[in-house]
């Protein structure tokens, strides 16, 4: 896996005129957490449920079923982090396969029982989840508009999610791309064209009410995001029952 360079940009009106509109399916819209997410979802509480799911997704967008869509700031945040990301899990997994060896080892000594522990940092899980990290931002649009500049500042002014916390312009203005963007999709949609538009972040410091239980996006951002008609996800089961 590797930066993401050579990349066209595409403002919103034209993803929703020459691509959308010409293609109505659903959408899921990434923040750069999520796009990380699917290189490190083992170490986040993920599972093989997370890669079927990842997997379904991934033949959703490379069938064009499913619209892949990011911010252009997810381009210089995925180039600043990936190559970090990926080393994290090189010494996760040889960690964990440290620690599975020396744990199959005083089980032995303790019953005198021959159990063996195979290694995992050989097996090219690290290779297969890359793999499919860029696959999907083969096929993702990267969008851009001037239109939120002002939206997302005066959200840092007002310390209102998803700057309540810490003043975080980026995450502004990748949620107001996803309102704008909602928005427009709506002005070329029929009342027959019932696709969902998903938000997906696993950015809890920022997006998710921690004093909610079960964890959920702020109320103030949910309202928003219904009042243009999308759907906020935190976790890939919810995507996953959504598209």
């Amino acid at each position: 896996m590797s930066e993401i360079n050579g990349r066209a940009v595409i403002s919103i009106d034209d993803f929703v005129s020459t691509i959308y509109n010409t293609n109505k399916q659903p959408i899921i819209f990434w923040d750069t957490c999520s796009l990380l997410e699917i290189i490190r979802f083992l170490y986040r509480k993920g599972n093989a449920e997370s890669y079927r799911i990842l997997n379904k997704i991934n033949g959703l967008i490379q069938s064009d079923s499913l619209h892949s869509v990011a911010s252009r700031l997810t381009i210089i945040e995925w180039n600043n982090h990936q190559s970090d990301v990926i080393e994290e899990m090189k010494k996760s997994l040889a960690l964990t396969g440290k620690y599975h060896n020396n744990c199959i080892e005083t089980i032995n000594e303790i019953n005198t029982s021959t159990y063996i522990s195979e290694t995992i940092h050989d097996k090219n899980l690290l290779i297969d989840l890359e793999r499919l990290a860029d696959d999907i931002i083969s096929k993702t649009h990267f969008i851009e508009t001037d239109e939120i500049s002002d939206k997302a500042l005066e959200r840092v002014a007002l310390k209102q999610a998803p700057a309540n916390k810490k003043n975080e312009f980026k995450d502004c203005a990748v949620w107001e791309t996803m309102v704008l963007l909602s928005d427009r999709v709506n002005t070329v949609n029929l009342p027959e064209d019932d696709f969902n538009k998903i938000f997906y972040s696993v950015n809890t410091a920022d997006f998710i009410d921690k004093g909610k239980t079960p964890l959920q996006f702020y109320a103030t951002l949910l309202t928003e995001a219904s009042m243009v008609d999308f759907i906020c996800c935190s976790k890939l089961e919810e995507v996953n029952l959504k598209l």
